[in-house]
C-alpha cells in the first residue's frame, strides 16, 4: 500500500514566528503517527528553521522552487544542492503558478528534476495536464523514479475553490498511472505517489482520498489556517 501524504503549501504567506507556531502545533497534533506522511512547503526563508523544529518528528519539510543550476550567477535563485545540504526532505517543482507567472516550461521543469534528482533529493513534480507527464520525466532513470511524487493540479481548481470532481480527478490520476506505466513499467507506476491539488477542503476530501490511484493531496487556501488544515489530515487518518 502507498502510504497517504497530505501537503501544505503556505506558498509566500506567513511571518517567521507564524509558521513556527503553526509547525509546533502540527508536531504536538500529529505525535509520531507513521500512518500517514504530512508535509509543509514553506517559503526558503523558514526552511532550516523548521528542519531544526521537526528533526526527529514525521513531518515532511518541502522547498517550493529550486533553481536547474547547483551554482552560478543567477541571483535570487536556490540551489538544489544548497537544499539538499540543509536537510529538506522534498522539492516541489512546476508548480501551475511557476509556469503562469514566471514562464517555465516543461523543458524548464524537467532540467530542475533532473538536476535535484542528481543531487539525491525527492520531488514532488506538478503537472496541470496528462501531457505534461511524459516531458517532465524525460531523462529520469527507472531508480530515480522512487523519489518522484506526481502532483496533479488542474488549472481551473487552483485558488479559486472549484475542484474538479472526484471521478473526474480518478480519472486523470489513473491515465497518470498508466502513463508511468507505459515508461517504466508497472513496478514503478504501482509504488508511485499521485496526489490531486486544486481547492481541496474537508468537503471533497473524503471521496478523494478514496480513489484507488489518488495517495494524497496538496493543499493551498484551506492550509492557511491550522485548524482546516488539520481537519484534513484527520480525515485522510481516519480513512486508512
Amino acid at each position: 500500500m502507498r502510504k497517504p501524504i497530505i501537503i501544505a503549501n503556505w506558498k509566500m504567506n506567513f511571518l517567521r514566528d507564524q509558521a513556527n507556531l503553526y509547525v509546533k502545533k502540527l508536531i504536538k497534533k500529529l505525535g509520531n503517527k507513521e500512518n500517514i506522511e504530512v508535509g509543509i512547503a514553506s517559503q526558503d526563508l523558514f526552511l532550516t528553521d523548521l528542519i531544526k523544529l521537526t528533526e526527529n518528528t514525521p513531518i515532511s519539510i518541502v522547498a517550493q522552487n529550486a533553481h536547474l543550476e547547483n551554482f552560478g550567477p543567477f541571483t535570487g535563485e536556490t540551489s538544489p544542492k544548497a537544499l539538499a545540504n540543509v536537510g529538506v526532505d522534498y522539492v516541489m517543482l512546476g508548480h501551475f503558478e511557476r509556469r503562469e507567472l514566471f514562464n517555465e516550461t516543461n523543458s524548464t521543469v524537467n532540467l530542475k528534476v533532473r538536476t535535484a534528482l542528481n543531487n539525491g533529493m525527492d520531488v514532488i513534480v506538478d503537472v496541470e495536464e496528462l501531457e505534461q507527464v511524459a516531458p517532465v520525466l524525460e531523462g529520469v532513470s527507472e531508480e530515480q523514479m522512487q523519489q518522484i511524487i506526481i502532483g496533479f493540479e488542474p488549472t481551473f481548481a487552483i485558488g479559486t475553490g472549484m475542484s474538479a470532481s472526484t471521478k473526474g480527478a480518478e480519472d486523470v490520476a489513473e491515465q497518470i498511472r498508466k502513463t508511468v506505466r507505459k515508461l517504466y513499467g508497472s513496478d514503478v507506476a504501482d509504488s508511485t505517489r499521485i496526489l490531486y491539488g486544486g481547492s481541496v477542503n474537508r468537503d471533497n476530501l473524503k471521496s478523494l482520498i478514496k480513489q484507488k490511484d489518488i495517495d494524497g493531496v496538496l493543499v493551498g487556501k484551506a492550509a492557511l489556517d491550522f485548524q482546516s488544515f488539520w481537519e484534513l489530515v484527520e480525515i485522510i487518518e481516519n480513512s486508512l
